[in-house]
């Protein structure tokens, strides 16, 4: 990642601590010795039982009333009864109840009169006979600071929350702050009430240098201090007369609750240990990881797989776990949420004894480089689909694999001894060749409908048509844009005025793009004007970009700041690291604060195109007619067709083509071929969430509107003009960088390295 403002900085590293918070990520966690699993007991049954055997926890996602954006408390009975605690912006409280294992849900009767003005809820817990105990601080103004609760904490009492319910203050036994603790939140950042009317919380305490945490017990109707305990940085669960203590050292303790005696310690594997992805019953601890769900004694003897991950939304990191409740063992509700911050989402999992324990088919999704859109629709999938277990393989993660040609030369082997992958993932694969050779499978017929029904952009699926036949179909695309004030990009197109603009500018640097992202760039949306005739390199072309983009980095380097060289970072790239993929860049604010002049890039989101607009900018499409897009194909030889096709069929679906609305933001990028998924798009929103999109910019006294009808007619008919997929070969990129380093450098005159490249590329496009 390359750039940003002051502000950015401060926006991305939040977004990467959440990324690395902890467990609340589906993340590596491996099965521990000791542990077994359903599917290892089927295996010693033998093949034909493995074929038999039933019973697996079936996946369903539900509707939630009310959008969740953090939830306090779940409480869950055998007899299917669940509770939650929650808010959906800061200073709401709700209360829902379901009585049906989590199904359906309804909203129960809460005043919240008694929570002072301009406070929020920090946590709460559920208790005995409706009892409910909050700990709620008041809310920052400070526009950074997300409203955050500071100050020193209140804590209340609801009793009878579910009749003539009555709230009390409650006045703890708590060390008076100091001026300096009042700068952040000052008190229980947790609390649990227990059974028989006890109080539980993690203390927090200090400023920004040191932050001290204890741990204390109190008794709830006098605030009497029964224990404390100083910790680390810590979390608690309260189950009967123990509590666990998660001090994020790879073990967690168990106290006794009533004296604070430390009982054990057990080891789980959480990753990095957050409580909220475990629950327990009475002689089980369940949890889960990445590789799905696990039930264990609380010895941690005997660990069995009950949710295989593999099978289930458990693959999708775009989610983190923000909670799992066992309602019974045979009945899991999940609470997740996006790293982009949407609202959480609930999946529910119930065994179900006549589910196959084993998918009863198999496919095979194969990309060069790990991709996390694929990934995100194979989650989908799986869910959608418990019949069929999809397996995902990159070729780079093969550690057999030197460099591109060499996973593609295994993949070609594989393919031609009958065994390669069912679906191709055909970024970085020489796609055009696998058409010419038969490799892949004609999608007319079955796939052929969207288009004739008109669900889909049809230019995008006719620019990799052959002679009729519709063997690759793309699955979103992004534009190669020029942002800026309109004055000074709306006639650039070639990279000639590009240069010229770039020269043109003063006082600032032009944009950050330079060296090897600036080359990838160019020759990936120049590429048409190199490649005149199919396998032949105009070496007059390549002569003219390559100086063309020599020149416009060398005003790069003349006019660069210390932002931009902090930006451009170093270019070494891992070998699975897929760059076009990833490749999203456009950097709105860096114009709007006044560091670039403009940003050179993909416009490759909704966000990106609202931001745009939002700032009085222009976009003008940088090469006429190339997109870049997500593409793939079926392998002709599959024995699994017919599933292969639904894959993909899928992936072109109105309802999965919505996760390119936004989607994760600066993961899943793209725009939605689907007609139906773009409508929504450029939709506009409720209120609500007009309010909801717009409330980061309320909070620096900016306004937020909706683009009008005619500025989203205007990007439509860019878009149908679009009929030239970019050049993506990493063989082509990584030779031209390789032999253009010395150019670039003064060390090598233009002539030979025009030579050098032509010679080499040629070679490469007549054998591959």
């Amino acid at each position: 990642m390359k750039r940003k403002a002051f502000l950015w900085i401060i926006i991305l590293l939040s977004f990467i601590s959440v990324i690395t918070a902890g467990c609340n990520s589906f993340e590596n966690n491996k099965q521990e010795t000791g542990e077994r699993t359903a599917m290892q007991e089927d295996q010693t049954e033998g093949q034909a039982g493995q074929k038999s055997a039933r019973g697996r926890y079936r996946e369903e996602k539900i509707d939630f009333p009310l959008p969740m954006k953090n939830i306090f408390d779940v409480e869950c009975n055998e007899n299917g009864n669940v509770k939650v605690l929650f808010e959906n912006e800061p200073g709401s409280l709700f209360y829902y109840e379901s009585m049906d294992y989590g199904i359906s849900w309804e909203q129960k009767e809460m005043g919240k009169e008694w929570l002072p003005p301009n406070y929020r809820v920090v946590s709460a817990s559920f208790g005995a006979e409706g009892e409910i105990v909050l700990s709620a601080g008041k809310m920052s103004d400070d526009p950074l600071d997300e409203k955050h609760a500071i100050g020193e904490y209140s804590y209340f009492k609801i009793d009878n929350a579910e009749g003539d319910t009555t709230a009390q203050q409650l006045s703890l036994q708590l060390p008076e702050p100091k001026e300096i603790n009042l700068e952040s939140g000052y008190g229980l950042k947790q609390i649990l009430l227990s059974g028989d009317g006890k109080l539980y919380g993690v203390f927090t305490s200090g400023n920004e240098e040191q932050i001290n945490f204890q741990l204390f017990c109190f008794e709830s109707d006098n605030g009497k201090v029964l224990w404390e305990l100083d910790t680390d940085a810590a979390e608690i669960a309260l189950f009967e007369d123990k509590i666990y203590l998660n001090e994020y050292s790879g073990k967690i303790k168990v106290l006794n609750a009533k004296s604070a005696e430390k009982a054990g310690d057990i080891s789980i594997p959480l990753d990095n240990n957050f409580l909220s992805c475990m629950d327990t019953q009475k002689d089980r601890i369940f949890y889960c990881n990445e590789n799905g769900i696990y039930g264990t004694d609380h010895n941690v003897a005997l660990t069995e797989l009950l949710v295989d991950g593999r099978l289930s939304s458990f693959v999708d990191e775009t989610y983190s776990v923000k909670g799992l409740f066992s309602v019974s063992e045979k009945v899991f509700l999940v609470f997740v949420q996006s790293f982009s911050g949407a609202d959480m989402e609930i999946f529910r999992y119930e065994y179900d004894a006549d589910l196959p324990t084993q998918p009863e088919h198999e496919l095979v999704v194969y990309s060069l480089k790990g991709n996390s859109v694929i990934e995100k629709i194979i989650s989908d999938f799986q869910s959608a689909h418990p019949e069929v277990f999809v397996q995902y393989e990159v070729g780079m993660s093969d550690s057999s694999a030197k460099d591109e040609t060499d996973a593609i030369s295994s993949l070609n082997t594989e393919i031609m001894a009958g065994n390669g992958p069912d679906v191709l993932i055909l970024n970085g694969l020489p796609w055009e060749s696998y058409q010419e050779k038969g490799i892949l499978e004609d999608l007319s017929a079955d796939l052929g409908t969207y288009i004739n029904e008109d669900k889909v952009f049809e230019n995008f699926f006719s620019a990799y048509q052959t002679d009729g036949f519709q063997y690759v179909i793309p699955i979103s695309f992004k534009i190669p844009a020029l942002i800026g004030k309109e004055e000074v990009v709306s006639d650039v197109n070639s990279v000639e005025e590009l240069l010229k603009t770039t020269e043109n500018t003063e006082d600032l640097p032009p944009f950050f793009r330079n060296k090897q992202a600036l080359l990838r760039y160019i020759f990936s949306i120049y590429w048409q004007r190199v490649e005149k005739e199919k396998g032949r390199i105009s070496k007059e072309e390549l002569k003219e970009v390559l100086e063309n983009v020599k020149q416009i980095n060398d005003v790069l380097q003349e006019k660069e700041s210390e932002l931009s060289k902090f930006f451009v970072g170093d270019e070494e790239r891992e070998k699975n690291y897929d760059v076009f993929a990833n490749d999203n860049w456009l950097d709105i604010s860096n114009i709007k604060y006044g560091n670039v002049a403009m940003d050179l890039g993909y416009l490759s989101c909704r966000r990106d195109f609202l931001d745009v607009l939002n700032c009085d900018l222009s976009y003008q499409t940088l090469s006429d007619g190339v997109f870049s897009a997500l593409i793939a194909g079926i392998n002709k030889e599959s024995d699994n067709i017919g599933n292969a096709e639904e894959f993909l069929g899928f992936a072109l679906s109105d309802e999965e083509q919505k996760i390119f609305i936004d989607g994760m933001y600066m993961v899943i990028m793209g725009f939605p071929v689907n007609k139906a998924a773009f409508k929504d798009m450029v939709s506009q929103p409720s209120q609500n969430e007009l309010e909801e999109y717009g409330k980061g910019l309320a909070n620096f006294d900016e306004t937020f509107e909706w683009p009008k009808d005619i500025d989203f007619e205007q990007f439509e008919k860019k878009i149908v003009s679009l009929d030239t997929p970019a050049m993506e070969d990493n063989i082509v990129i990584g030779t031209i960088l390789e032999n253009v380093t010395p150019y670039l450098s003064g060390e090598k005159e233009i002539d030979a390295t025009v030579n050098e490249i032509a010679q080499s590329l040629e070679l490469y496009l007549l054998e591959r």
